[in-house]
């Protein structure tokens, strides 16, 4: 019988000193967040349709160092030309 109480005493108290977390928040609060959109052809390049365009850099690599993500049809564009 002393066992059972002291099993039901370390049950609710693990869960009373569990923190909670708002999940809608970043539990890490010092690193921005990432981007939420994704970077196309129209975001990268000044002329689309040239297929001789070279992408803007800076918007790509402050882009991807945010860790954000490029549309495929961005991401083979780059790998072409």
């Amino acid at each position: 019988m002393i066992n059972k109480e002291k099993s039901d005493d370390t049950a609710s108290s693990s869960t009373a000193t569990r923190p909670k977390y708002n999940t809608k928040e970043r539990v890490c609060t010092t690193i921005s967040e990432s981007p939420t959109h994704r970077l196309d052809i129209e975001d990268l390049f000044s002329n689309p349709s040239d297929s001789k365009d070279k992408p803007n850099l800076d918007i790509l690599k402050q882009h991807i160092l945010l860790e954000g993500r490029l549309t495929e049809q961005a991401a083979l564009r780059i790998i072409e030309s």
